[in-house]
Parts: C-alpha cells; structure tokens; sequence
C-alpha cells in the first residue's frame, strides 16, 4: 500500500514537471513569433545614429491621457537611456517609423533587462508624434509612473520604464 503511494506521488510530480516545461516551451515560442513578426532587424543598443525600421502603424489615432494642446511640449526626436544596465545609451529616432523594445535580439533596441518580456513595448510614429504601446509585457510599461493599458502619446521630458530600464525622451 505505502509503495503505490509512493509510486503515485513520483507520477503525479512528473506531470507536474512536464506540464511546466511545456509552459516554459510555450512561452518561449510565443516570444519568438511576436519579434519575427515585427520584422525589424536589430539594432545593436549601443547605436546612437539613426537607421531605418520598419513601417506599419495602424491607422487611426489612440486616445491618450496626454492630448494636444494644453502643456504639450515638441514631440521628441532622441531617447536616452537613464537607469538600467545599458544606463547612457542614446537612440536617434530620425528614419524610424516603429521601435520595439524588449530582450529578444529581433527587438529595434535590445535590453540587457531581466524584468522586460522578449518584445516588450513598441514606440511607433503617427506624422510627427510618437505613441507608446505596451505589447502584453508580464510586468507591464510604464509612462511618467502610471502603468498603460493603450496607446498613449509621447512628449519630450517624459520617463518610460520597462522592467528595470528607464527611457527618458529627448528633444
């Protein structure tokens, strides 16, 4: 009686093992078709010249709880990055019309971050703005300390975070 427990026990541990390595499996393939369906190559994070990304906003205009007008600054045209492992790099934004941001290597900018998801957030441009959108992450984006949930508009002098990195978006 007490060996068939045991045996049961042992079979019910394997399952649970397999059942977290197919998750695991799962997880990682997901990642994998989010950043090769962007279709952006990489770009080394380190880069501060321009290059080109690729194009594809969608159409229409999100709304945000930052809207034209009142306190609006000049849309941004660089980013910085201010806290994180990669703490100093700069990315024009100049030729880009879509960024994504996050560990996998086929994100536009690469985070060495532990806490950001395989494609993370995506920065895409409409005319001269520029629009935040976070992509499903695990532990969420955050614009100026408030967790977005939609596409929001992107100022100059604002603070994205993204698992232990903070962006600042420059003039």
């Amino acid at each position: 009686m007490q060996s068939s427990m045991v045996l049961l026990a042992k079979i019910a541990l394997l399952v649970v093992l397999w059942l977290f390595i197919w998750a695991a499996v799962r997880a990682m393939n997901r990642d994998v078709s989010r950043a090769s369906s962007a279709g952006n190559g990489p770009v080394s994070p380190a880069v501060v010249a321009a290059g080109t990304g690729a194009s594809g906003s969608p159409g229409g205009t999100p709304k945000g709880r930052h809207g034209r007008g009142f306190g609006r600054s000049s849309a941004p045209h660089s980013l910085v990055l201010t806290s994180g492992p990669l703490t100093g790099t700069t990315l024009d934004l100049a030729g880009y019309e879509e960024i994504t941001v996050g560990r996998s290597t086929g994100c536009t900018l690469v985070l060495e971050d532990d806490f950001a998801s395989g494609t993370h957030a995506r920065l895409h441009r409409r005319g001269e703005d520029w629009y935040l959108e976070d992509l499903d992450s695990r532990n969420g984006t955050f614009l100026d300390g408030q967790r977005i949930d939609q596409p929001e508009l992107l100022t100059t002098g604002q603070e994205i975070r993204i698992g232990q990195t903070t962006v600042r978006m420059q003039p």
